[in-house]
Parts: C-alpha cells; structure tokens; sequence
C-alpha cells in the first residue's frame, strides 16, 4: 500500500500531532544542499537558527549575528524546501527595541526570506514585542531555556532550571509567551522533570534540544548531527556522523593530485580540432 502523498506542514498540523502524542520532527538547517536533503527525509520543522552564522560565517557569539545572514540563510532553505514548516529565527537586537522594528524584521524573514514563521528568544520582558509580531499576523516560535543570544545572563551558558527558583522563572516565561500567542516552543537545555511538566501544562508543543524524552518533539542542528562546524561540536549533543575527516581527505587528495599533474585527467581535458588549431596559430602569428 502506497503512502498518502505529503502534504505542507501547518501549525494545525503540529497542533493535532500534540493532541495524538505524535512526535514532531524537526531540524536546524541553514543552507539549500541540506534543506533540500531535510526535506526529503520529511522532518516537520526546519528551523534556521542562529547556528548557521555561527557554524558556516564563523562568529564565535550569536550576539554578533547580523539580520541580513539570518536573512539571507532563511532564502537560502526557502528556495528548496516544499513540505516541512520553515522557521526563520529573529537575531539579538533585531526585535527587541521597538515593536515596530521587531514587526517590520519578522515581516521580511516572511516576505523576503520565505519562512512560514519567526523564532523569537527572550523573556516575560519581551513578551509584549512578541504578541505585537503575532497580532501583525506573523506566527511566532519561543524558545526559553538556555538563550544563545542572551550573552547579558549572569548565569552564563549551560543548563538552566535546575532549581526551584530558575524553573519556576522559566515557567512564567512560558507562560507570559502562551499569553503573547506562540505556537510553540524551543526549550533548550533543561532538566527533563522541567520539560514534561511544560509539555504536560502548556498548549502548544514543546520540542526540546537537551531536555529528554518527555516532549512533543527534538531538535537538533544539521551542522553538530553530521560534523560540519567551524568550531568543535558539542560533545553533550550526540552526533549520528563525522564528514569533516571525508571532506579533508578529499581535498587533501584533490592537493596531492594537482600537484602530481594527473589532475585533471586526460580524459576530461579539452582540445581544439586540428584545423582550427592551426588557424588560430596562423592568426596570433
């Protein structure tokens, strides 16, 4: 029995595999070759994030991101990708001054860049620039937990909500981001307890990258699932393959057989015919 043909992910969609306890799917792309890929293996979400500066631009801090690379990497997913729901994520300082600058920079990752929505960081604090974006008709995607973008937390990187105290402020986070009408939500880097309590309480899904088990779905970025980064891979992740070693002995071999002289083979080198050799000499003299 053939499968029913694919159809474009939607955010009802995603709403009533939280209402099965279906798993989402989804995954952190930022360019075309493995948005196409991503897409064909059919995951729910493809969700440029900030890792793709980072990763293929080479910024050591997400703070230093620019709007236009998040744009410009958005197009780049867009171009290719038919089915899975594209979630362009909104860098530091890029929504967070004005409502009027955080709908106008949502509004070109959608209009310009392709998205079918936004992928906001932050806090109860900006969860007023957050509803201003959904009430301009733009779905957003929060993601609370452990923030790249927030270089200012005193508590630095790594878990977040190991205690009471920071859980329950993640909580209200949550919350306040529910009553600004997210979609969703990534929660990233917290205690699995944390994690199903928000699946279990919240309406909308939870999908959790360094949370456990107990969610609506996983996310993982492309780059650290198959070794493609400008920088070490986080160990804590879990990575499924290595391409760096394949890529450097190709162009290590590349180097060697340029070298050498037996690239580019005989094969594929090109000639002229004969005669027009000979006019061509008689020509240039």
């Amino acid at each position: 029995m053939s499968e029913p043909p694919r159809k474009k992910v939607t955010l009802k969609f995603l709403q009533q595999k939280k209402a099965r306890k279906e798993l989402i799917t989804s995954i952190g792309v930022y360019d075309s070759p493995m948005a196409a890929i991503a897409d064909r293996v059919g995951f729910d979400l493809l969700i440029v994030g900030n890792a793709g500066p980072m990763a293929l631009f080479g910024h050591a801090d997400p703070t230093t991101v620019k709007f236009e690379e998040q744009l410009f990497m958005t197009r780049a997913v867009s171009r290719v990708t038919r089915y899975g729901l594209i979630v362009g994520h909104m860098p530091y300082l890029s929504y967070h001054t004005s409502k009027e600058r955080a709908i106008g920079n949502a509004g070109r990752l959608i209009s310009e860049g392709g998205a079918d929505a936004v992928k906001c960081e932050g806090n109860r604090y900006t969860a007023e620039y957050i509803a201003e974006i959904v009430r301009a008709g733009i779905p957003v995607m929060g993601h609370i937990g452990m923030q790249a973008s927030r270089r200012v937390e005193q508590s630095g990187f790594g878990v977040k909500g190991r205690t009471a105290a920071e859980a329950l402020d993640i909580v209200d986070t949550a919350k306040a981001f529910v009553d600004a009408g997210v979609f969703s939500f990534i929660l990233e880097q917290v205690p699995t307890e944390l994690a199903a309590y928000l699946t279990d309480t919240l309406p909308v899904p939870i999908i959790t990258l360094g949370g456990g088990t107990h969610n609506d779905g996983v996310y993982h970025i492309s780059g650290d699932i198959v070794g493609y980064s400008a920088f070490p891979i986080p160990k804590n992740r879990g990575g499924f393959a290595d391409v760096r070693p394949i890529i450097e002995n190709a162009l290590s071999a590349y180097k060697a057989r340029t070298l050498d002289g037996s690239y580019p083979s005989s094969e594929n080198t090109f000639h002229m015919l004969p005669e027009e050799y000979r006019r061509f000499k008689e020509i240039v003299g």
